[in-house]
């Protein structure tokens, strides 16, 4: 395995913005969210450590918000509709044990998918269960290695993607979904591939890309050719063992579903205290009493009270 900075000791100057998350938060959130939190907002170099405390209690209050904590103890309403309108499947790792993760454009059924949910409070919740079920995936990674590994790599295939994609309307549509990655998971991202891109997607790429902050868009690489994109890949470090089937690896891919389950038995879920909301979460369920919706404080209203700031994904 090739380490790489996450499998690293802080250095010396992300050290401190560790110790005051920790002074700041504790317990309430996990080793790995303030060691991410540490190292993001490097690029703010004059009001860092305002920015990093500021971007960490955002995102702590929009998890307590969402019940990501307790998220993937629990079964979520419309989640078969969820993942028949937008498969999400992981595969393999590269040589740092970071795991790809595969979204297909062709595979995401938009008439379906806004008929049963047409608003953002309906979606986001199940986007949220998918990006803590990469988080439980890693944790087994890290748990098999022996080393901290905390970031992923995306391929999204854009074959299929056509004029119904790209309106105004369907790119604010989806947006918020992806946007749950960059605002919310901050460095967790290690490269983002575009392959199998059509024509029409360029013309749009230049609008979308300004939507993007600048260090996310540096670990983003456009590939209209699938060839191209299995020769840079295997360049990258990811075995084609690791890469899908269908796209001329070898990985048959596990489904990101209510069957998911993290591949090493036992490993602990991703948050503060595991047990005990596991434990929580599932009185909450045979009572049925789901008395505070996970969506009860929309984006749009934390956005108010906290502005995003960009950082690295």
């Amino acid at each position: 395995m090739t380490l790489d900075e996450q499998s690293q000791q802080l250095s010396a100057e992300d050290q401190p913005f560790y110790d005051a998350l920790a002074a700041a938060h504790g317990d309430a959130c996990t080793e790995d969210f303030k060691i991410r939190l540490a190292r993001a907002f490097r690029a703010h170099k004059k009001n860092r450590m305002q920015v990093t405390l500021a971007e960490a209690a955002r995102i702590l209050a929009w998890r307590a918000a969402h019940g990501a904590d307790s998220i993937l103890a629990r079964e979520l309403e419309h989640s078969k509709v969820f993942f028949d309108c937008w498969p999400g499947y992981i595969y393999g790792e590269d040589a740092s044990g970071h795991l790809v993760a595969v979204d297909r454009i062709a595979e995401i059924r938009l008439d379906v998918f806004q008929k049963q949910f047409a608003h953002l409070e309906q979606l986001l919740p199940h986007r949220v269960q998918y990006m803590e079920r990469i988080q439980w995936e890693k944790a087994a990674i890290s748990k098999r290695l022996g080393a901290r590994v905390y970031k992923h790599i995306c391929i999204v295939d854009l074959k299929g993607l056509g004029m119904k994609h790209l309106s105004r309307s369907i790119i604010n549509y989806l947006k918020p979904i992806f946007d749950v990655g960059q605002h919310y998971y901050p460095e967790t991202l290690h490269r983002l591939y575009l392959i199998n891109a059509p024509f029409v997607f360029y013309g749009a790429w230049k609008m979308i890309a300004s939507l993007i902050d600048p260090e996310t868009r540096e670990k983003i690489q456009v590939f209209k050719e699938g060839d191209k994109f299995l020769e840079a890949a295997q360049n990258h470090g990811i075995p084609l063992a690791a890469l899908p089937a269908y796209l001329g690896g070898g990985h048959p891919g596990r489904a990101m579903n209510n069957t998911f389950k993290p591949s090493i038995p036992d490993t602990p879920q991703p948050v503060p205290y595991p047990a005990k909301l596991e434990s929580i979460a599932t009185e909450a369920g045979e009572k049925d009493a789901a008395a505070t919706p996970i969506t009860s404080v929309s984006l749009s209203s934390l956005s108010a009270e906290v502005p995003a700031v960009s950082a690295t994904s």
